[in-house]
């Protein structure tokens, strides 16, 4: 991993999403081919329940990186996606 991409990590971990989310778009128009850096975009779009962003994102590291985890990042989402509660469903 680089140093970009550890100083991103921690400027998630500070909760420093705007400035993070800067330096990704940054980083990507450098390196669009860094699969990290999508996963990390992606990872920052699922915290904010944005579904199809954090999948497309995830899509693009898995298309640089098939072996990574961007294939389990997506199973994840589309697993809450599909999560109903029939407790709640009008009886």
């Amino acid at each position: 991993m680089t140093n970009k991409l550890i100083e991103i990590e921690k400027m998630l971990c500070g909760n420093r999403v705007e400035e993070a989310y800067d330096t990704l778009q940054l980083l990507l128009k450098q390196e669009p081919t860094n699969s990290q850096a999508w996963y990390l975009l992606g990872n920052l779009f699922r915290r904010h329940q944005m579904w199809g962003d954090a999948i497309n994102a995830y899509n693009q590291a898995k298309l640089i990186d098939p072996d990574g985890p961007a294939a389990i990042a997506i199973e994840a989402i589309y697993d809450i996606l599909r999560y109903r509660n029939t407790d709640l469903i009008n009886p």
